[in-house]
């Protein structure tokens, strides 16, 4: 349950104060870990709706990206760093628009559509493109037989 400071009430109604940015960071973060599974963003969306704004909380959730403290997954689900491993992406994830785009090509490269469709937890396909790719040594030894 969110903590806000309640400034006013009676009978009729309650008035909360808005959180702060730094506050709402806070709630982003810690409503998707007592969810304990990646959130979408609709899921985020109704579960700030009347305590902050979608660009608001657009906003924050770029700034948390950028800090690596939440991750975009290949559906457009948002989660804390470690749950992704046992997350199996949603196959009718709507047309997903990244909110960083660096951060995403950076960790699922042009791989996102596909990871939806195979229906296997990231943690276990992320194992299999790690033994498939090659190590740096072996890199430079393919690289120095090719001239």
């Amino acid at each position: 349950m969110m903590r806000l400071k309640k400034l006013y009430e009676d009978i009729d109604v309650e008035v909360y104060k808005a959180p702060t940015e730094e506050e709402l960071e806070r709630l982003v973060k810690e409503t998707i870990t007592n969810m304990g599974r990646p959130m979408s963003w609709k899921e985020l969306r109704e579960r700030f709706s009347g305590i902050a704004g979608e660009d608001r909380l657009r906003k924050v959730l770029i700034r948390l990206i950028e800090r690596d403290e939440i991750i975009e997954l290949p559906d457009g689900a948002f989660a804390i760093p470690g749950m992704e491993q046992n997350y199996i992406p949603r196959k009718n994830a709507k047309r997903v628009r990244p909110l960083v785009p660096s951060k995403f090509r950076a960790r699922w490269g042009n791989m996102a559509a596909k990871l939806r469709r195979v229906g296997i937890p990231l943690g276990e396909i992320m194992k299999e493109m790690e033994e498939e790719l090659p190590t740096e040594e072996e890199y430079e030894y393919s690289e120095s037989e090719e001239e």
